[in-house]
């Protein structure tokens, strides 16, 4: 096969201005564009859904409970598990035979639901009360224990103190009694410069006859 240059198809090329570089850029930011509106609405999407799930559960949890489910709840929280397996063999078994209407497997009216949250409440706070009485009763224990201590502490300052004004006592009679003594001492002092200059006398009176003689 050959192919000459003076070949001819019939369809007629044209050509591509530069203009469509530009064109192809504006549909690259379109589809850009696009992109962050369905990623920015997945993403409201999202935090809303977050927000609707606690919504969810209140009102889930504010749905009134099976008569069974009632039943079956309060007797395992009594721990009554003979009594509950006898009553859910019966419950399915009149259900089966159609002994019970509508009215009877309907849901419980919210104020046993609610006389059973009181209950639990009421236990939950018995048991701060007692928590709050063990704590009472240490506190009471350690007051009478520094009680014990405060009129140890207190008999035992009484006794020094005692002491302290018995030894003061002392010493003031003890002072009063050396006052006493000193009248005396300087009288006997005297008397014994006295005795020593009568006898400083004595002696040469007595070394003078001794000359004389």
């Amino acid at each position: 096969v050959t192919v000459t240059d003076d070949s001819k198809d019939d369809y007629q090329y044209e050509e591509v201005p530069a203009d469509d570089e530009f064109s192809l850029q504006e549909d690259d930011e379109d589809l850009l564009e696009a992109l962050q509106t369905i990623q920015e609405e997945a993403e409201d999407a999202q935090i809303l859904a977050s927000q609707s799930v606690p919504t969810s559960e209140t009102s889930m949890s504010e749905i009134p409970e099976a008569m069974d489910d009632f039943f079956c709840n309060f007797l395992v929280r009594l721990g009554m598990s003979r009594t509950l397996d006898c009553f859910q063999t019966e419950w399915y078994e009149f259900i089966q035979r159609g002994l019970f209407t509508a009215q009877d497997i309907g849901l419980v009216p919210s104020v046993y639901t609610r006389n059973q949250q009181l209950e639990a409440a009421n236990v939950c706070l018995r048991e701060d009360l007692e928590n709050y009485k063990l704590a009472a009763i240490k506190a009471k224990e350690a007051f009478l224990k520094m009680q014990k201590e405060r009129d140890f502490h207190r008999m035992h300052y009484k006794r020094v103190v005692q002491e302290r004004n018995r030894l003061l006592c002392d010493i003031k009679r003890l002072r009063a009694h050396y006052a006493s003594y000193e009248p005396v001492l300087r009288q006997l002092t005297e008397k014994y410069q006295t005795t020593l200059r009568e006898k400083m006398l004595t002696g040469l009176e007595r070394d003078r006859a001794v000359g004389q003689v």
